[in-house]
């Protein structure tokens, strides 16, 4: 908005319009006494540009975007912790035993299903990257126990929601409308929270009253199992052993009395998204100085990436494109060329089902 008003622009006018008969020239009098004081008038539009960018929520940041989220009553969502099923031999150790692996501590815990595992003491996705019988090992002794190992992950750790995440929920609030149960709303009230990225709204989806929301976490993965009955128990908790069966799966169903966000007779279902993995290949011609590895791990990463950002803006209509992939491998550093892209062993898009998310399996470079 006062982009223009800099001290040059500043300096410029004044000279320009000083009575006649002043010495304008630099070092003079004239010249001296304005210089100063434009300089800090300067600073004063610069300062009051970055108020301005603060008032709205498209170019607020931080705090500043916290306020204006918060006056759409929409919550930047915060850190959550990484959980991994807890596998163990011998005596049960005690619940909050802490165990660690790799320099990172995590604790013993129950859940009210009775299901145990190791939850990270530090929040955030970096506590994702625990594979499947990993030793984890004890802080303390513990009589009697044998082994512990690290299962597949329970609920993945998020980090805290940045600010174009934030920005787009408060952005969608405000262009959609939450109210009266509609599906803006279902969306709003899965995706406040902690945890989950996306939430994919099909309203009757087993008849009448009944509405199903697809969970994507913050990392563009399917959301654990923990956090799809966090959901479940917030929007219409599921006591009374409904379910529905289609194609052979069985979901639960929400009782519909009113106990949690939804309205009464609304028969809410919230599930994981399914994970579609795709498989990247082609052939490719890569520089002399070039190491292979790297480049691969470049392509895979950039890949991530793409999917990731598809995933968590794009949640309705999602296509993983032939064209789409090609453009990132034609940025990456020392592939000169490449041929063959092939998406899961087809030159051909892939389209996810209602319920799928696509996630990266590998990229095989020859």
């Amino acid at each position: 908005m006062f982009e223009d008003y800099t001290y040059e622009r500043l300096l410029e006018d004044v000279l320009h319009n000083a009575p006649k008969g002043i010495d304008t020239r630099q070092g003079s009098i004239f010249y001296d006494a304005i210089s100063g004081i434009l300089l800090k008038v300067a600073k004063l539009y610069t300062d009051i540009d970055s108020i301005v960018e603060m008032t709205t929520v498209a170019t607020a940041t931080g705090e500043a975007l916290d306020t204006r989220a918060s006056e759409y009553a929409v919550k930047r969502l915060s850190a959550t912790k990484a959980k991994y099923y807890a596998l163990f031999e011998g005596t049960t150790p005690n619940i909050g035993e802490r165990f660690y692996y790799d320099g990172a501590y995590f604790s013993f815990q129950l859940d009210e299903k009775g299901v145990f595992y190791f939850e990270a003491e530090k929040a955030g996705k970096s506590g994702n990257d625990i594979y499947a019988d990993t030793p984890a090992v004890p802080v303390n002794n513990i009589e009697g126990l044998i082994s512990a190992t690290f299962g597949e992950i329970y609920e993945r750790g998020s980090d805290t929601e940045d600010d174009e995440s934030l920005r787009n929920r408060v952005i969608e609030k405000i262009s959609g409308p939450a109210e009266n149960g509609n599906k803006q709303h279902y969306k709003t009230w899965c995706e406040s929270i902690d945890g989950v990225g996306r939430a994919r709204i099909f309203p009757l989806w087993y008849g009448e009253n009944t509405v199903k929301a697809v969970l994507i976490d913050t990392t563009g993965k399917p959301c654990g199992a923990a956090k799809v009955a966090e959901v479940q128990d917030y929007v219409d908790p599921a006591s009374k052993g409904l379910t529905a069966t289609i194609n052979g799966k069985t979901y639960v169903v929400g009782d519909g009395l009113g106990n949690g966000k939804a309205n009464i007779g609304a028969h809410f279902t919230a599930v994981a998204a399914n994970a579609l993995e795709i498989t990247v290949s082609f052939t490719a011609e890569l520089t002399n100085e070039a190491v292979k590895d790297t480049v691969k791990q470049e392509v895979q990463k950039a890949m991530e990436t793409y999917i990731k950002n598809m995933v968590l803006k794009e949640s309705e209509n999602m296509v993983v494109r032939v064209s789409a992939v090609g453009a990132i491998l034609s940025k990456v550093k020392n592939l000169v060329d490449y041929t063959n892209l092939q998406l899961n062993g087809a030159i051909k898009n892939i389209i996810p089902k209602e319920d799928d998310v696509p996630v990266l399996k590998e990229v095989i470079m020859e």
